[in-house]
């Protein structure tokens, strides 16, 4: 066969030594700065997120998935800008060389751009549409339901790359070499242009430091008197703000001190747990006190006393339960009231407890009018915080 219908080797020599080398170095400096950007504005996106909803925080394993998918993917996009210009040579052999370069510069140019335009797609309006929906919990998992997707995308363009190359030129073992390369490049980009998330992390958390550390008392506490132990689930959604899961766990608190049986030592704690915190119910502020209070109401806590015996645990919790909804309303400020030295959660307590300051004294105080009445609940009544401006 003559030499005019044999692809030529793959070689330094047949690129040019300038071009193979502009090649490399021009690839390797795009899959840093795409990684960069990449992981850069992961975070941006987390801290807008932040601002009205959860901040969303990657599991270890999760983050761990994505820092090699950003790596990957931006080697295997520099590598077709590699491509593309080591392509770009005017060096024919064979008659069809020339138009299967064209290919190989087009599609390097397709694959890069389309890559990049999904990518930028995906990664923001959808989240953002997701986001910004009131209680999102994360429904849409990219990494439990599309883990698959990301690991073949890499390995597709990389493919892809070689596809049109090979139409020209003989490079089998260059394929296995770039293959290799990429793998190590993947892995450096990892290490070097990785974002720490623990920084933004602990922004957001010292926000609900005051409320965290609570939580883990009490849970901490319930585990060594009670011998209570809670799940992560609940730990989980008790840490939380604005999610369904979040939400749902106040209402159905209260849906359990609202029925005419008695609660469990759990729920309990849970209640004095949220009401300490200031967690979001349902608010309908235009509905009756009863109605839109998203905790336990002074009365029902009261008809929940009467079930347990004076010296029961949940007794104790109850009393505790009551205290917190005083301390809540001693916790009230007036609009007009500079809260600037105020952390995130009195601040919280602070605006929530004057909304719901005047119908909640009425309740606590008749409640504590009728335990007083009653001698083998006075020594708790007696630890009972006192109600500011009450009469």
């Amino acid at each position: 066969m003559t030499k005019r219908f044999v692809k030529d080797h793959l070689s330094i020599q047949s690129i040019g030594r300038n071009r193979f080398w502009m090649g490399i170095f021009a690839g390797l400096f795009t899959a840093f700065l795409i990684a960069l950007v990449f992981n850069h504005f992961r975070e941006v996106y987390r801290y807008f997120t932040s601002m009205s909803t959860d901040l969303l925080i990657l599991k270890d394993n999760e983050l761990l998935f994505f820092n090699y998918f950003f790596s990957t993917l931006a080697t295997t996009l520099g590598f077709s800008i590699t491509i593309w210009i080591w392509m770009s040579n005017h060096t024919h052999n064979r008659r069809l060389d020339r138009m299967y370069k064209q290919l190989a510069v087009s599609n390097a140019l397709l694959i890069f751009w389309v890559i990049l335009m999904v990518i930028a797609r995906f990664g923001s309006i959808p989240p953002i549409v997701l986001y910004g929906m009131a209680g999102y919990d994360n429904y849409f998992n990219l990494y439990e339901d599309y883990q698959i997707l990301f690991i073949l995308m890499p390995i597709v363009i990389f493919m892809q790359s070689w596809a049109s190359v090979r139409l020209v030129y003989r490079s089998e073992k260059w394929i296995l070499l770039s293959f290799v390369l990429c793998i190590l490049t993947a892995f450096t980009l990892k290490v070097s242009t990785s974002v720490n998330q623990g920084r933004l992390n602990s922004i957001y958390l010292h926000r609900f430091e005051k409320d965290y550390q609570y939580i883990d008392q009490e849970m901490s506490r319930s585990k060594a008197e009670y011998g209570i132990q809670f799940d992560n689930a609940t730990i989980n959604m008790l840490k939380k703000w604005y999610t369904d899961s979040s939400v749902n766990q106040v209402v159905s608190i209260k849906e359990a001190f609202s029925r005419n049986a008695p609660v469990s030592l759990e729920t309990i704690i849970l209640q004095k747990i949220v009401i300490r915190n200031f967690k979001q119910g349902g608010w309908h502020y235009d509905r009756r006190f009863d109605e839109y209070w998203p905790y336990a109401l002074p009365n029902e806590i009261l008809k929940q006393i009467r079930f347990f015996a004076v010296n029961s645990n949940e007794t104790k919790e109850l009393f505790d339960v009551l205290a917190e909804e005083i301390d809540l309303v001693n916790a009230s400020k007036e609009d007009n009231v500079d809260l600037s030295g105020y952390d995130d959660t009195d601040r919280r307590r602070a605006k929530a407890g004057f909304i719901y300051k005047r119908p909640l004294m009425r309740q606590l105080k008749a409640v504590k009018d009728s335990l007083l009445q009653d001698d083998k609940y006075a020594s708790y009544v007696k630890d009972l915080p006192e109600m500011e401006g009450e009469d």
